[in-house]
This record gives C-alpha cells, sequence and structure tokens, in this order.
C-alpha cells in the first residue's frame, strides 16, 4: 500500500473508531514512517567541547530492493534524509526488514518457502496486532499501535508473495491483465507501468512483489497474473482494500477500548459507502490522498473526524535531531520519532523471535 492508505486512510479508520485526532495523528504518521525510516542511525554532534554528546541509534524499517536511480518517481518518492547511516549491502536486510514490516508470513504446513509467504488477514496477522493493543498503556503504545496497522494492512496488498528471497516471487509478466472496464487513462498509465516492469526486472525479481511492483499497491485496480507455480492470481484491489479498512476499523475499536477513549466514534457501515468511493477512485498517490481529505473535510468519515495534517516525513526526525541538539534527555526519550525506533525495535524482536517461531517459522 501507499501513503494515500497507510497515512490518510489509517488515520481516518482509527479517528472514526473512536480514536481521538491527535492520537489518531500519531499513530497514522507511524504507519506511514515505516515505509520512509530506511537509515539505522540517527546522531546529532556527537561531541561537543570535548563531551561525549547524547546518541540514538534508531532501526531500519524499509529498504528498497530495487535501483531507486532507475525512475525514482516510479518506484518510490525519495526525500532528503539527514545524518543517516544506510543499512549494510552485505546484511541480508530482507529478513530483518521485509519481513516483520512489510511481509509478515501466514505460516501453515508446506514447505518452508510456502510457509514465509504472506497471507491476507492471517491468524499471525490477528496474533500480532492483538499483541500489540495489549500494550496500548505503554509509552510507545500509540507507535507500536501504527506499525501493527502497516504490517496488518499490507497482508491485503502483499500476500502471495514472501519478504526473503524466494523463487515462488518470480511472475511471468506477460501474463499480466487488467479489467477492461478501467478508464482509458488509468489502463495506460497502468500498461506503462507493465512496460517498464517488462524492460527493468523482467519478471525476475526474487524479493518481494518486486516482480510486480506496485500493481498490488493500487486500490482500484483489478488485475490478474500467473505466479511462480502456474496458477492465475486475480485480483479485485478494491475489495482487498475495502476489506482492510473494515477490519483495521475493528482493531482499532479494540485499542480505543483498551486505551479507555470516550471519544465519538462511528461503525464502520456507516462510512463504508464514502470509504468505498475513495479506493475505487482511479488516481495516482496524490489525488487519492485528496480524495481522503475532502471526504473528512465533508463528515463523510463521521462528523467528528477532523482532516488530519498532511504528512510530513522529516518531521519527526526534525524534533528528535533539535532534542538532541540541545542535549535535553527528557524531550529525546519523549519525541515520537525515539518512540517510534523503541516500537520498531519490539515488534521486530517480537514478530522474529517470538510469533513466528511458535508457528514453526524461522526467519532470522
Amino acid at each position: 500500500m501507499q501513503i494515500d492508505m497507510h497515512y490518510y486512510g489509517t488515520y481516518a479508520m482509527a479517528a472514526s473508531a473512536g480514536i481521538p485526532c491527535k492520537e489518531a495523528q500519531i499513530i497514522a504518521h507511524a504507519a506511514q514512517y515505516v515505509d520512509d525510516q530506511d537509515h539505522e542511525q540517527f546522531k546529532a554532534v556527537r561531541v561537543v567541547g570535548g563531551d561525549t554528546c547524547e546518541a540514538v541509534y534508531g532501526i531500519a524499517t524499509a529498504h528498497s530492493p530495487m535501483d531507486l536511480n532507475a525512475d525514482a518517481g516510479l518506484i518510490h518518492t525519495l526525500i532528503k534524509r539527514i545524518q543517516r547511516k544506510p543499512i549494510s549491502d552485505t546484511k541480508d536486510d530482507s529478513r530483518m526488514v521485509w519481513v516483520p514490516f512489510h511481509f509478515l508470513p501466514g505460516g501453515g504446513n508446506a514447505s518452508y518457502l510456502e510457509r514465509i509467504i504472506c497471507k491476507t488477514d492471517s491468524r499471525i496477522a490477528n496474533e500480532m496486532i492483538s499483541h500489540h493493543i495489549s500494550l496500548a498503556g505503554e509509552t510507545f503504545g500509540l507507535q507500536l499501535m501504527g506499525i501493527a496497522a502497516h504490517v496488518y494492512a499490507d497482508t491485503f496488498s502483499h500476500f502471495g508473495f514472501a519478504g526473503a528471497e524466494s523463487e515462488l516471487n518470480k511472475v511471468d509478466i506477460n501474463s499480466i491483465n487488467l479489467d477492461n472496464r478501467h478508464s482509458a487513462q488509468a489502463i495506460e498509465k497502468i500498461w506503462n507501468l507493465t512496460e517498464h516492469i517488462k524492460t527493468r526486472i523482467a519478471g525476475e525479481s526474487t524479493l518481494g512483489h518486486g516482480a510486480v511492483d506496485t500493481l498490488p499497491d493500487t486500490p482500484f485496480l483489478k488485475w490478474e497474473f500467473t505466479n511462480a507455480s502456474g496458477e492465475v492470481d486475480s485480483r479485485d484491489n478494491h475489495a482487498l482494500f475495502l476489506s482492510a479498512c473494515r477490519r483495521l476499523h475493528e482493531h482499532f475499536t479494540e485499542f480505543a477500548r483498551a486505551k479507555g477513549y470516550g471519544s465519538a466514534s462511528v461503525k464502520f457501515d456507516e462510512i463504508e459507502p464514502a470509504v468505498s468511493t475513495i479506493l475505487r477512485f482511479e488516481g495516482d498517490a496524490e489525488e487519492r490522498t485528496v480524495r481522503w481529505m475532502e471526504a473528512m473535510g465533508k463528515g463523510e468519515l463521521g462528523n467528528h473526524v477532523q482532516p488530519c495534517g498532511h504528512y510530513d516525513p522529516m518531521m519527526w526526525s526534525d524534533h528528535l535531531k533539535a532534542a538532541l541538539d540541545s542535549r535535553n534527555a527528557t524531550a529525546i526519550v519523549n519525541s515520537d520519532a525515539y518512540l517510534f525506533y523503541a516500537a520498531a525495535d519490539y515488534h521486530r524482536h517480537f514478530v522474529l523471535k517470538r510469533l513466528l517461531p511458535q508457528h514453526q517459522v524461522i526467519v532470522a
């Protein structure tokens, strides 16, 4: 999924479910930040006047498996980041990053490669998010819920693919077909994308859904392809994303109850028509974002749901940097970026060392 869903959609579901708008925005920011946090270290000036300074070591939750320089505008939105240490090229970061944060394995009793494939709304995914809801009272509870929302939502778009290197991630590129009921403009854009895929990737990508690029992350798309097993995989992204919104709303309702919020809420059935209309809109991520904001402004997602602030990928990092520069320990540990790092570290350890092994899935 992309920013329209991970930030704006997540915020809308959280706020409509009874989480106060301020807290809902923190959850949504954390959900999107998972896609933007691609560096391991964040630090201020290490020495001032001969004194060693405070430093915060972050945790990477995203890393592109492709050469972004090939077509940065198409594959990923690059943002300027400050004082970062990229993931080591020698490190198998797919198992430490893609698996716990983007392609949560679905488990099962089949072969290992099949067990690590992501599955929609899996038992493992629900155990993960329920566990994180039980930690709602922790200082990093909001950030942890945002991470959980990202990982959980991705099971509705990343299913059928694995976060670790696997031959099962390969796709017959020539088998990709789009529903002819899409607008001519949308079809043209998508076909341009598939031509890009054929040229740059040729179906040989063995990591995640790289072989089909952003097709699974486009909410309005109805399409099909032949997977590595020779099976035709027909997908209605609109229906999948709508289900993701419903389930997120349910989990956010549980979180609001766990926190004891007394805020106004609205049942998903009441906002489903508006959500469905937003998801069906055939535009790019920026245009789809506008639809979410317009619906909030009109009260279509609940009269109490105020439009959220626009997402700034540098905001949390800037706040942390200022706290580090001032050497204010209280400000550092209370900053959203610091709490996000703490939540991400907890989530990764819980998923890789506790949750997955309980289901006979050993990844790292």
